[in-house]
Protein backbone atom coordinates (compact mmCIF):
# COMPACT_ATOMS: atom_id res chain seq x y z
CA UNK A 1 0.00 0.00 0.00
CA UNK A 2 2.81 2.60 1.14
CA UNK A 3 4.22 2.30 -2.16
CA UNK A 4 0.67 2.87 -4.09
CA UNK A 5 -0.75 6.22 -5.60
CA UNK A 6 -4.50 6.94 -6.52
CA UNK A 7 -5.62 9.58 -8.21
CA UNK A 8 -8.93 11.03 -6.89
CA UNK A 9 -11.48 12.69 -9.28
CA UNK A 10 -13.95 13.77 -6.77
CA UNK A 11 -13.78 14.85 -2.76
CA UNK A 12 -17.16 14.81 -2.08
CA UNK A 13 -19.47 12.17 -0.40
CA UNK A 14 -16.53 9.31 -1.17
CA UNK A 15 -13.81 11.26 0.43
CA UNK A 16 -13.90 9.44 3.64
CA UNK A 17 -13.11 6.16 1.68
CA UNK A 18 -9.72 8.42 0.55
CA UNK A 19 -9.13 9.19 4.30
CA UNK A 20 -9.64 5.65 5.23
CA UNK A 21 -7.10 4.01 2.78
CA UNK A 22 -4.25 6.54 3.58
CA UNK A 23 -4.72 5.57 7.50
CA UNK A 24 -3.97 2.32 6.58
CA UNK A 25 -0.94 2.80 4.40
CA UNK A 26 -1.16 4.23 1.14
CA UNK A 27 1.68 6.41 0.10
CA UNK A 28 0.24 8.84 -2.50
CA UNK A 29 -3.04 10.49 -3.64
CA UNK A 30 -3.54 12.87 -6.28
CA UNK A 31 -7.29 14.49 -5.65
CA UNK A 32 -9.35 16.57 -8.45
CA UNK A 33 -12.03 18.53 -7.84
CA UNK A 34 -13.48 22.41 -8.35
CA UNK A 35 -15.90 22.39 -5.37
CA UNK A 36 -16.12 24.53 -2.36
CA UNK A 37 -17.45 23.10 0.67
CA UNK A 38 -20.75 24.35 1.34
CA UNK A 39 -23.46 23.63 4.04
CA UNK A 40 -25.25 20.88 2.02
CA UNK A 41 -21.65 19.05 2.29
CA UNK A 42 -22.03 18.85 6.36
CA UNK A 43 -23.39 15.77 7.95
CA UNK A 44 -23.10 13.67 4.59
CA UNK A 45 -19.18 13.90 4.58
CA UNK A 46 -16.63 14.86 6.69
CA UNK A 47 -16.49 18.09 6.04
CA UNK A 48 -16.74 20.37 9.20
CA UNK A 49 -18.34 24.16 9.64
CA UNK A 50 -14.48 25.02 9.71
CA UNK A 51 -14.10 23.64 5.84
CA UNK A 52 -17.26 26.07 4.93
CA UNK A 53 -16.48 28.31 1.60
CA UNK A 54 -12.86 26.26 1.27
CA UNK A 55 -12.14 24.41 -1.45
CA UNK A 56 -12.72 20.87 -1.01
CA UNK A 57 -9.35 19.89 -2.26
CA UNK A 58 -7.09 22.05 0.45
CA UNK A 59 -9.96 20.85 3.46
CA UNK A 60 -8.95 17.42 2.25
CA UNK A 61 -5.42 17.63 1.82
CA UNK A 62 -5.53 19.42 5.78
CA UNK A 63 -7.24 16.34 6.69
CA UNK A 64 -5.15 13.53 5.18
CA UNK A 65 -2.09 15.20 6.49
CA UNK A 66 -3.01 15.56 9.72
CA UNK A 67 -3.77 12.02 10.18
CA UNK A 68 -1.20 10.43 7.77
CA UNK A 69 1.35 13.18 7.69
CA UNK A 70 3.70 11.10 6.02
CA UNK A 71 1.30 10.77 2.56
CA UNK A 72 2.49 12.52 -0.74
CA UNK A 73 -0.75 14.47 -1.97
CA UNK A 74 -1.37 16.57 -5.36
CA UNK A 75 -4.63 18.51 -5.50
CA UNK A 76 -6.04 20.26 -8.47
CA UNK A 77 -8.88 22.80 -7.91
CA UNK A 78 -10.13 22.10 -11.11
CA UNK A 79 -12.72 19.49 -12.90
CA UNK A 80 -11.40 16.27 -14.07
CA UNK A 81 -12.10 17.34 -17.92
CA UNK A 82 -9.41 20.19 -17.05
CA UNK A 83 -6.75 18.94 -15.86
CA UNK A 84 -4.18 19.46 -18.99
CA UNK A 85 -1.68 16.04 -18.29
CA UNK A 86 -5.13 13.84 -16.67
CA UNK A 87 -4.09 10.96 -19.08
CA UNK A 88 -0.34 10.71 -18.50
CA UNK A 89 -1.74 11.21 -14.41
CA UNK A 90 -3.82 8.41 -14.93
CA UNK A 91 -0.89 6.60 -16.59
CA UNK A 92 1.50 6.71 -13.39
CA UNK A 93 -1.22 5.51 -11.12
CA UNK A 94 -1.77 2.00 -9.57
CA UNK A 95 -5.78 2.83 -9.64
CA UNK A 96 -8.06 5.74 -10.23
CA UNK A 97 -11.21 6.32 -8.16
CA UNK A 98 -13.51 7.94 -9.49
CA UNK A 99 -16.70 9.70 -7.28
CA UNK A 100 -18.51 12.57 -9.19
CA UNK A 101 -22.02 13.47 -9.89
CA UNK A 102 -21.92 13.55 -13.22
CA UNK A 103 -23.02 10.73 -15.08
CA UNK A 104 -21.40 11.06 -18.25
CA UNK A 105 -18.19 11.92 -17.10
CA UNK A 106 -18.28 9.22 -15.06
CA UNK A 107 -18.45 6.63 -17.72
CA UNK A 108 -15.48 9.21 -20.11
CA UNK A 109 -13.28 9.06 -17.14
CA UNK A 110 -13.54 5.11 -16.80
CA UNK A 111 -13.02 4.59 -20.61
CA UNK A 112 -9.84 6.94 -20.01
CA UNK A 113 -8.37 5.01 -17.08
CA UNK A 114 -8.25 1.70 -19.22
CA UNK A 115 -7.35 3.70 -22.29
CA UNK A 116 -4.03 4.89 -19.70
CA UNK A 117 -3.53 1.12 -18.86
CA UNK A 118 -4.57 1.55 -15.34
CA UNK A 119 -7.85 0.02 -13.17
CA UNK A 120 -10.54 2.16 -12.03
CA UNK A 121 -12.95 1.84 -9.02
CA UNK A 122 -16.42 4.06 -10.46
CA UNK A 123 -18.32 4.87 -7.16
CA UNK A 124 -22.10 6.75 -6.37
CA UNK A 125 -24.96 6.98 -4.90
CA UNK A 126 -28.18 6.82 -6.29
CA UNK A 127 -30.64 9.67 -6.77
CA UNK A 128 -32.61 8.76 -3.72
CA UNK A 129 -29.51 8.13 -1.20
CA UNK A 130 -30.88 4.80 -0.62
CA UNK A 131 -28.15 2.60 -2.83
CA UNK A 132 -24.51 2.73 -3.44
CA UNK A 133 -22.44 0.84 -6.05
CA UNK A 134 -19.28 0.51 -6.52
CA UNK A 135 -17.78 -0.58 -10.10
CA UNK A 136 -13.98 -2.01 -11.44
CA UNK A 137 -12.82 -1.58 -14.70
CA UNK A 138 -9.52 -2.39 -15.99
CA UNK A 139 -7.37 -2.84 -18.87
CA UNK A 140 -8.63 -5.48 -21.21
CA UNK A 141 -11.78 -6.22 -19.22
CA UNK A 142 -15.32 -5.16 -19.69
CA UNK A 143 -16.10 -1.23 -20.19
CA UNK A 144 -18.29 0.50 -17.29
CA UNK A 145 -21.01 0.71 -20.32
CA UNK A 146 -21.36 -3.25 -20.41
CA UNK A 147 -21.19 -3.07 -16.28
CA UNK A 148 -23.35 -0.57 -15.98
CA UNK A 149 -25.86 -0.65 -18.63
CA UNK A 150 -28.98 0.72 -17.97
CA UNK A 151 -27.17 3.96 -16.73
CA UNK A 152 -25.10 4.37 -19.59
CA UNK A 153 -28.83 3.89 -21.77
CA UNK A 154 -29.94 6.64 -19.24
CA UNK A 155 -27.57 9.16 -20.03
CA UNK A 156 -27.35 8.63 -23.48
CA UNK A 157 -31.05 9.78 -23.20
CA UNK A 158 -30.45 12.62 -21.48
CA UNK A 159 -30.70 11.69 -17.79
CA UNK A 160 -29.12 14.51 -15.61
CA UNK A 161 -28.58 14.08 -12.10
CA UNK A 162 -30.63 15.81 -9.26
CA UNK A 163 -29.00 19.12 -8.31
CA UNK A 164 -29.09 17.99 -4.66
CA UNK A 165 -30.28 14.90 -2.86
CA UNK A 166 -30.36 13.89 0.62
CA UNK A 167 -28.32 11.39 2.16
CA UNK A 168 -26.77 11.04 5.49
CA UNK A 169 -23.54 10.10 7.24
CA UNK A 170 -24.86 6.35 7.59
CA UNK A 171 -25.86 5.94 3.81
CA UNK A 172 -22.18 8.13 2.77
CA UNK A 173 -20.39 5.98 5.06
CA UNK A 174 -21.57 2.95 4.21
CA UNK A 175 -20.71 3.44 0.85
CA UNK A 176 -16.93 4.73 1.41
CA UNK A 177 -16.42 1.82 3.76
CA UNK A 178 -17.07 -0.62 0.95
CA UNK A 179 -15.10 1.68 -1.23
CA UNK A 180 -11.67 1.53 0.43
CA UNK A 181 -12.39 -2.42 1.07
CA UNK A 182 -12.50 -2.73 -2.50
CA UNK A 183 -9.72 -0.46 -3.29
CA UNK A 184 -7.26 -2.31 -0.98
CA UNK A 185 -8.28 -5.27 -1.62
CA UNK A 186 -7.76 -4.66 -5.41
CA UNK A 187 -4.36 -3.35 -4.45
CA UNK A 188 -3.40 -6.47 -2.77
CA UNK A 189 -4.71 -8.65 -5.16
CA UNK A 190 -2.48 -6.78 -7.99
CA UNK A 191 0.54 -7.10 -5.57
CA UNK A 192 -0.17 -11.06 -4.89
CA UNK A 193 -0.17 -9.69 -1.40
CA UNK A 194 0.15 -12.73 1.49
CA UNK A 195 -2.67 -10.90 3.49
CA UNK A 196 -5.02 -13.84 2.18
CA UNK A 197 -8.46 -11.54 3.27
CA UNK A 198 -7.72 -8.60 1.03
CA UNK A 199 -6.27 -10.59 -1.85
CA UNK A 200 -9.28 -12.53 -1.90
CA UNK A 201 -12.01 -9.43 -1.68
CA UNK A 202 -9.48 -7.95 -4.80
CA UNK A 203 -10.14 -11.00 -6.05
CA UNK A 204 -13.43 -11.56 -5.81
CA UNK A 205 -14.35 -7.83 -7.61
CA UNK A 206 -11.93 -8.54 -10.38
CA UNK A 207 -13.90 -11.41 -11.08
CA UNK A 208 -17.78 -9.87 -10.62
CA UNK A 209 -16.93 -6.20 -11.87
CA UNK A 210 -19.79 -4.61 -9.38
CA UNK A 211 -20.71 -4.58 -5.57
CA UNK A 212 -24.19 -2.85 -4.74
CA UNK A 213 -25.23 -2.28 -1.12
CA UNK A 214 -28.66 -1.90 0.22
CA UNK A 215 -30.05 0.10 2.92
CA UNK A 216 -32.86 -0.73 5.22
CA UNK A 217 -33.94 -3.97 5.33
CA UNK A 218 -33.55 -6.16 2.46
CA UNK A 219 -35.85 -8.94 2.37
CA UNK A 220 -34.38 -11.66 0.20
CA UNK A 221 -30.99 -11.70 1.87
CA UNK A 222 -32.64 -10.99 5.61
CA UNK A 223 -29.55 -8.81 5.98
CA UNK A 224 -29.73 -4.97 7.48
CA UNK A 225 -27.08 -3.90 4.95
CA UNK A 226 -25.69 -6.32 2.70
CA UNK A 227 -23.16 -5.71 0.34
CA UNK A 228 -22.67 -8.66 -2.17
CA UNK A 229 -20.68 -8.83 -5.57
CA UNK A 230 -22.38 -9.45 -9.05
CA UNK A 231 -25.25 -8.07 -11.21
CA UNK A 232 -28.06 -7.52 -9.28
CA UNK A 233 -31.09 -9.65 -9.87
Amino acid sequence: MIASHIVALGASRGFPSLLTLVRTGLGEVTIIDDQMVEEENLGQTLYATTHLNRLKVDAAREMILERAPDTKVTTFPCRGEDVPNLLTLMAAADLVKIGIDAPRMMFTFADMAQAAGTAAVVHGMTGDGQQHFAALVYPGGPTLRDILPEAWNAVTAGYEPPTFFPSCALHTETMNAAVAMIIAGYLHHRAGSSVELMTGIGAGIVEAGLATGFYGYHEPSRFLTPIYFGQPD
